[in-house]
């Protein structure tokens, strides 16, 4: 099959999730798989000289090769985006006819998914969103109304809403996406990348100027407004031991601010902000951990979307502490590996009862095995392909 998916972030510069996974995994199984991305963060001479399209190697999964789009633009920021929602329509048009997919894998919505799918209804091509989060909460904007009837009209009008957890699409069907051309498929999870090895522990621990018998708490993920890490450092700050050490992994929105927090609580010592680390990295950083965390607020954005870091948490072989999240209470089967709370202040304290067991081997097998049923990619990948040849028949 010829697959075209579309997002309105930088493929190359985005943290790897999904949108990287699921095409690379299928070009792994050669199928030939295309990107339309949007270069947010891209310098103005770097926009200068970003070809429109170009053959890229996997992020993800090495050795093998997807193409790259770029439309033209002058700007990554808030501008640049005005100018694609308007332009878009006729960039997509032009990718459509080089890269004549099969069907159409939107993540997007504002910047280009809306006018992607009139474009590709008028191509009669099929076109599959795959829903992940709010779209008109995710961040704060004056946008967010006009947003909102973006995401109405593409579950509305998609040839088919895929959903990464069953809390995504019960909202995506409370705004007009059809039952019947709607389903769940879960994201995919490398289980073997995020084992952990022996020597990771110590060797990150000492890089980062942690004792060794020091207890971690992590948290690894974007710095959004609904994060929870206020609370969380608060509550840190208030019950903490002296052996004890909060390692924030990530950035973004509120890092300023939590970087502030952690300065007037005194915490400068015990409470490290290691910025963002690579996939290739990132097991090794989790393997410092002794329990791993998601304060997130519960929320409308936060209860409909699934935070992949749980699954990479549990894959570490990690007990894990969230807040109660309708996507994460649905996805999971009640499990000793993890531990759900009702709000953000009181995900530390539960952290901190972890710690005391000496249980740790047999939480991280059930970890383990929680996830490796569920979200084992080469499953994960099976059923989103049987998906699109689905709805590339119809």
């Amino acid at each position: 099959m010829r697959i075209l998916f579309l997002h309105e972030v930088n493929y190359l510069l985005k943290p790897i999730f999904e949108m990287h996974e699921f095409p690379e995994y299928l070009a792994e199984r050669e199928h030939q798989v295309g990107f339309a991305q949007f270069p947010e963060g891209e310098s103005k001479e770097a926009l200068k000289t970003l070809p429109w399209k170009q053959e890229i190697e996997g992020r993800a999964v090495k050795n093998v090769n997807l193409t790259l789009y770029t439309p033209k633009t002058k700007s990554s920021g808030l501008v640049g985006r005005l100018m694609a929602t308007a332009k878009f329509g006729r960039e997509f048009k032009r990718i459509l006819e080089d890269f004549n997919p099969d069907v159409v894998v939107s993540l997007a919505v504002p910047t280009s998914g809306w006018q992607a799918l009139r474009v590709s209804r008028r191509a009669n091509i099929p076109y599959l969103f795959r829903a992940l989060d709010v779209s008109h909460k995710i961040r704060k904007s004056i946008f967010s109304g006009l947003i909102l009837q973006a995401e109405k009209y593409i579950y509305r009008s998609a040839d088919w809403v895929s959903a990464n957890n069953p809390a995504m699409l019960e909202y995506c069907v409370s705004l007009g996406a059809e039952a019947t051309r709607s389903s769940v498929e879960l994201p995919p999870l490398n289980l073997s990348h995020f084992a952990p090895q022996a020597g990771w522990r110590a060797q990150i621990r000492g890089k980062l100027g942690i004792p060794a018998d020091a207890k971690v708490v992590l948290y690894m993920g974007s710095f959004f407004y609904f994060s929870g890490l206020p609370d969380l450092i608060e509550s840190f700050a208030k019950t903490r031991s002296e052996n004890q050490v909060l390692v924030l992994i990530g950035g973004g929105e509120q890092e300023d601010e939590l970087i502030a927090l952690t300065q007037r609580l005194n915490l400068d010592s015990s409470v490290l902000f290691t910025g963002f680390v690579s996939f290739d990295e990132l097991p090794k950083y989790l393997a410092i951990a002794d329990v791993a965390v998601n304060p997130m607020m519960p929320s409308l954005v936060s209860n409909a979307a699934f935070p992949n870091k749980i699954i990479q948490y549990l894959a570490a072989s990690l007990p894990v502490v969230s807040t109660r999240l309708k996507g994460v209470e649905a996805t999971f089967p009640v499990s000793t590996a993890l531990t759900l709370v009702a709000s953000p202040n009181q995900v530390f304290s539960a952290a901190n009862e972890l710690l005391t067991l000496n249980e740790r081997s047999e939480i991280a097998e059930k970890a383990r095995m929680l996830v490796g049923s569920k979200f084992e990619a080469s499953s994960a990948v099976d059923q989103f392909e049987r998906l699109l040849i689905s709805v590339s028949e119809v």
